[in-house]
């Protein structure tokens, strides 16, 4: 078919990479499935919202259809970064408390002070300014990883796809030609059927010229020559989509429908047992195709 199977690629994949720069430690995963469309959904730090534009910009120069899910994770920050509030006046309240509960229960005051840092607003963590561009080499290292890994596996599953889908088209094209060679003689045969049906019934009362002509109409509109022909059209157009280098998915899909629209209008037409079992036979090969290239991206 004039091509290699890596220009194809599935939509469903995972990857997983870590950066580190600037005392920042970042790991990054990306997971894939079936989508119409482009479509990404983060998963990351509120500290990282003001890099989200950037992320898809840097995701979509690489995947054109797929929902990808990104999770983004800050392993490691650097050490002036990484501060504790105490409330001081809080602890101390907490501790004239404690005392005389102590006193008045005659219990024993044996409040540590990591009991003491347990209860509640006596730490506090507060919300990181981390300036963008300070972290965003490690991130797009992380991303560049993951999405490494994704590529590579959508590609994998994308060879898998072409071998089947190869394949499936060499069966259909062996059915078709099997069919066209099979057509002219289902033509005649029906003719001959409908002659005679015509003269049994009528016994010999009828106009010859004008049953035989009837019979003509009748037999033309089961002849199925035309319809080979599209399908055999849309089949070439199935392998030439195929083999371009563009993301092809949504293109094949359609031209599935077609295919299957003319293989359908056949099998309403097919008087011939020997045809319609070429018409299930083709049928299920499309089917299987249709359901193989919901995963192109």
């Amino acid at each position: 078919m004039g091509r290699g199977p890596e220009l194809i690629n599935s939509m469903t994949g995972y990857g997983r990479g870590e950066g580190s720069s600037s005392g920042f430690t970042v790991t990054a995963e990306l997971r894939s499935v079936n989508h119409r469309y482009a479509d990404f959904v983060f998963r990351i730090p509120r500290e990282f919202y003001p890099l989200e534009e950037r992320i898809r910009r840097l995701l979509q120069g690489e995947i054109k259809r797929g929902r990808v899910e990104v999770s983004v994770a800050l392993e490691k920050l650097p050490s002036g970064l990484q501060e504790i509030e105490v409330n001081h006046a809080l602890a101390e309240a907490y501790c004239r408390a404690l005392h005389v509960l102590s006193q008045r229960l005659s219990l024993p005051m044996d409040a540590g002070v990591v009991n003491l840092a347990q209860l509640p607003e006596v730490l506090h963590v507060p919300g990181l300014a981390i300036p963008p561009d300070q972290v965003w080499p490690a991130l797009e290292e992380a991303l560049q990883g993951a999405l490494a890994m994704l590529l590579l596996q959508r590609r994998n599953e994308g060879e898998n796809l072409y071998r089947d889908l190869s394949e499936r088209c060499r069966v259909v094209e062996e059915k078709l030609r099997q069919a066209a060679a099979r057509a002219p003689l289902a033509h005649e045969e029906h003719r001959v059927r409908l002659d005679r049906r015509f003269r049994e019934l009528l016994a010999g009362h009828f106009e010859e010229g004008r049953v035989l002509m009837e019979c003509a109409v009748l037999v033309e509109r089961m002849g199925i020559d035309e319809e080979l022909v599209r399908l055999e059209s849309h089949r070439r157009a199935f392998q030439k989509t195929l083999a371009a280098p563009e993301p092809s998915g949504r293109k094949l899909d359609f031209i599935i429908q077609e295919m299957l629209r003319e293989v359908n209008t056949i099998g309403s037409k097919a008087a011939d047992y020997a045809l319609a079992g070429l018409v299930v036979e083709i049928k299920a090969e499309l089917e299987k195709i249709r359901e193989q290239i919901q995963n192109i991206e």
